[in-house]
């Protein structure tokens, strides 16, 4: 089948441990490597992730022709069904010409073999709970051409026979290490489909959402990195342009109404180009600004407005969100004389800030913004770049309950979940700092133990390893010891925000005299990793600060 199977072809591709995946052969990114030492391999666009990946010839199978064989009726793993809507819309849309010179070289498929059946029996096997067990081949099992069993020169003492009066050859128990080295270094999701980062390109969809051109958001190599929630680790993951080449659709698009309120959105750094992307997705009129005008060019062009000034946006916008890098922005943003938003605000506008900011200034802000009429809300965000991109942050909100429900739409479109936790400015963000500072402290102890363990002669490979198997298998373990691994800090949570939460956290602490032994500890190590020139990298980047 390898010979017949072409670039531009739709096909059945099987990585191990996982299903065969809906996915067409594409032209090789020379950005992703070829394995070394391996021969024979397609590279693979895997539909409804806009992943991809080099697998072997034998296995990939022709789309068509096999569909019965591969597909899931039972288990069915997250995006599969996305998957397939997607590889079926891909048929519909290919010239005849095409079609009919693929089903000619597809007429006489090969025959599939026994290991590449998705039967319901091996998509439990395939499940990160219960990894596949192979079944071993034994050469004593089968008996030689006069009927007696072959021998096994290599047993000295005498093997029981089984049922059968077959002598068998009895299996080599493997150290709990050996299990581990040996094992697969694909343990962690249970499909191809969860990936890191979803295309850019708009699908249609019904009822009242408005559609829009979406901006190509670019990411580099380095953005490839695993995080085993969403994608597989040792699987290249695609850029926007790559996936929109090969006729990729969004993962997952949300079907929100959205609000015939008019939006504003201040601040697009690495948390608000998701949110603003989303936004646009789900049909929301947006006017955009940035410290850095440059920055909302791709915006406009996908159908958002421009403010010239915070003061401008809020006075264009019924409901204004505001989501900058820290506390001296935010000041800057509301305060600023004649520009600010605090200048723009009249009786009924309203503000919601979503920056992560200490809480004197949330209460300084909302009182601004209150004496002139304004609504407020403070709505900051759990989850770091990937989940602002796909739109599975989780909102904190406290202050004004109408204004939150009003943001209902707009929170739907951006988040996975959005709580309010009462009236009180402030509220949101004591419950911030606390999930931001475990957070933190949990990623700095990971660097010191892969420190500890690259001083003691210990493969960091195997570490990571071990962390992905055990209970301390978690999508922030995994995904920030494979950067450690690989030495990629792209900045998915700048290391200085992550230190700057956990200063605001220790303030916290100071007003409630509430002792903060471990997260003043990380703290230091943070600052370390900082003056060392890896505020602007990602988080991970504190094991650096850790190892030296």
């Amino acid at each position: 089948m390898a010979a017949k199977l072409q670039i531009g072809d739709l096909v059945w591709a099987k990585m191990k441990s996982f299903p065969a995946w809906p996915g067409k052969i594409v032209e090789s990114n020379p950005d992703i490597k070829k394995p070394k030492n391996v021969k024979n391999q397609h590279f693979i666009f895997f539909f409804g992730s806009e992943n991809f990946a080099w697998i072997p010839f034998e296995t990939v199978y022709p789309y068509i022709g096999n569909k019965e064989k591969f597909l899931l009726t039972t288990r069915i793993p997250r995006g599969f069904k996305e998957a397939i809507d997607a590889i079926e819309d891909a048929i519909k849309n290919m010239p005849e010409e095409a079609m009919a010179d693929y089903q000619q070289r597809m007429s006489r498929p090969d025959p599939v073999p026994e290991e590449l059946n998705n039967s319901v029996e091996s998509a439990d096997s395939d499940s990160p709970d219960k990894p596949k067990r192979k079944k071993r081949s034994r050469e004593s099992d089968r008996g030689t051409e006069d009927g007696t069993p072959k021998k096994t020169p290599r047993l000295k003492s005498k093997s029981p026979p089984d049922s059968s009066g077959k002598k068998v050859r009895p299996v080599k128990s493997l150290t709990p290490s050996e299990k581990i080295l040996k094992r697969a270094k694909m343990t962690a999701s249970s499909s191809p489909s969860q990936n890191i980062f979803s295309s850019f390109s708009a699908k249609k969809s019904p009822g009242k959402i408005r559609e829009r051109k979406l901006p190509e958001l670019r990411v580099s190599e380095s953005d490839l990195s695993y995080d085993p929630s969403l994608g597989a680790p040792g699987m290249p993951l695609s850029s926007g342009s790559l996936a929109s080449e090969a006729g990729g659709t969004p993962s997952q698009v949300k079907s929100v109404i959205p609000t015939p309120m008019r939006i504003g959105f201040l601040g697009l750094g690495i948390m608000g180009q998701g949110m603003v992307m989303n936004l646009l997705r789900s049909g929301h009129e947006v006017t955009v600004w940035n410290r850095t005008a440059q920055k909302c060019r791709d915006f406009v062009k996908a159908g958002a407005l421009k403010g010239n000034s915070p003061c401008e946006v809020v006075q264009q916008c019924d409901i204004t969100f505001c989501c900058v890098a820290d506390t001296t922005a935010v000041k800057d943003i509301v305060f600023t004389t004649n520009t600010g938003v605090l200048h723009g605000i009249t009786a009924g506008k309203c503000f919601v800030e979503m920056s992560t900011i200490d809480e004197e200034t949330v209460q300084d802000v909302a009182e601004a913004i209150q004496a002139r009429g304004g609504v407020y809300l403070e709505a900051p965000v759990v989850g770091s770049r990937v989940p602002a991109l796909e739109g599975q942050l989780t909102i904190l909100a406290s202050g004004d309950r109408k204004l939150f429900d009003d943001c209902f739409s707009c929170f739907e479109a951006i988040g996975k979940k959005s709580l309010y936790l009462g009236s009180d400015p402030g509220a949101a963000t004591r419950m911030k700092l606390i999930i931001n500072m475990v957070m933190g402290t949990v990623v700095a102890s990971l660097a010191e133990g892969m420190a500890m363990a690259e001083k003691v002669g210990l493969d960091l490979e195997d570490v990571a390893e071990v962390l992905s198997l055990g209970s301390l298998r978690c999508p922030a373990i995994i995904h920030k010891s494979q950067a450690i691994l690989n030495q990629k800090y792209d900045p998915h949570f700048p290391l200085q925000h992550q230190q700057k939460d956990l200063r605001l956290a220790l303030q916290l602490g100071d007003k409630v005299e509430q002792p903060l032994y471990i997260a003043a500890a990380a703290n230091e190590l943070y600052k370390k990793a900082r003056r060392l020139g890896y505020g602007e990298s990602d988080i991970s980047a504190v094991f650096r600060a850790a190892s030296n």
